[in-house]
């Protein structure tokens, strides 16, 4: 792979917002939610948490999440200095494509966040613990990185999802001893269906840059045209299913309510798409973000609809909790607001 020429010199405090930026923290919120997530799963079942799991399973999602930032970076260069139309959500953080930083600095945080995250995974409880965080790291590193390069053979968007919204959550709720009812899995598998769609967006957005580099993502193998269809019918198909386990009485109409609350955002992402939005840089972008923004709402929702349940229920909820989630809640609806207000979407 080519590198990028020698970064110009900068002064301290620019080569340290280089770096913030090229860690893109604001998407870390997704991974705090997913963490959150996965405990409310887990205390939905027992009743009870464990603070200092929750704690060492946030700093393992965040540590691996700022993991695949740098190796993205750097792995997927090229194809970043072919897209010549990126948006604030794809397209990598562009500072190496822009000089800011040499490429060797985005590799070796990446190796530092990878050894963090691994000794993160040695004291964790359990055998089959280890092994599904061992699993979701691997997964994470070569998503970009070779010899495998999974998001350039058409296997990024459900690695991303996999990882993301089905290993992350799954982790977290079996650290805090939760078991693993059909109401974790449902879950589990509904923010999934919903990141493998989003995906599908954000490589659309990077389509012509990704095609000229050569990256076969799912995006560039079906095609706008049959991209969209496919989203439209991934998104009726998710919240099609909500309907039918909450009639069945799969779902407690709490959480059901909760799953449903995001979907306008998919009904705004497929009229955009079938407008031909992604076409004009400005609309790409709140395409993208919204795109986006569905997730952590979902998971956001679905963490208050299950302690909901509980109160309904009249099962205790455990204080402790309360307060990460409300805290939880605040920090996301804080960026939210913030994000949407200063137009920085």
């Amino acid at each position: 792979m080519r590198l990028a020429p020698a970064a110009a010199a900068v002064p301290p405090h620019g080569a340290v917002g280089a770096f913030l930026r090229l860690a893109r923290i604001k998407f870390l919120f997704q991974s705090m939610l997913v963490t959150s997530f996965g405990v409310a799963l887990a205390v939905h079942t027992t009743g009870a948490v464990s603070l200092g799991w929750y704690a060492l399973t946030l700093a393992f999602a965040w540590t691996t999440h700022l993991m695949t930032h740098f190796c993205n970076d750097y792995f997927d260069l090229e194809a970043d200095r072919a897209n010549r139309s990126p948006t604030a959500w794809t397209g990598g953080s562009r500072v190496l494509v822009e000089g800011l930083l040499r490429p060797s600095v985005s590799l070796s945080a990446a190796f530092v966040a990878l050894f963090t995250g691994l000794a993160l995974i040695a004291v964790m409880p359990d055998p089959a613990d280890r092994t599904l965080a061992l699993a979701l790291t691997t997964l994470a590193w070569f998503y970009t990185a070779p010899p495998l390069r999974l998001n350039y053979h058409a296997l990024g968007e459900v690695t991303c999802a996999t990882v993301l919204y089905g290993m992350g959550p799954l982790l977290a709720a079996r650290l805090q001893g939760g078991g693993q009812p059909p109401l974790l899995w449902w879950c589990i598998a509904l923010v999934c269906a919903l990141q493998a769609l989003r995906c599908l967006i954000m490589n659309l957005a990077d389509i012509d840059g990704d095609r000229r580099a050569g990256k076969t993502t799912l995006a560039t193998v079906l095609g706008p045209r049959r991209l969209r269809h496919c989203y439209a019918v991934g998104q009726g198909a998710v919240y099609a299913s909500v309907a039918a386990l909450a009639w069945a009485g799969a779902l407690p109409p709490a959480v059901a309510v909760a799953q449903s609350v995001a979907a306008p955002v998919g009904g705004y992402v497929i009229r955009s798409l079938f407008t031909d939005a992604m076409r004009d840089p400005r609309k790409a972008n709140l395409v993208t973000f919204w795109a986006s923004v569905q997730l952590p709402l979902t998971t956001c929702a679905t963490m208050l609809a299950l302690l909901a349940d509980m109160a309904l229920a009249g099962r205790p909820i455990p204080p402790a909790w309360c307060a990460v989630a409300a805290a939880a809640t605040a920090a996301f609806a804080w960026w939210l607001a913030r994000t949407v207000l200063t137009r920085k979407h």
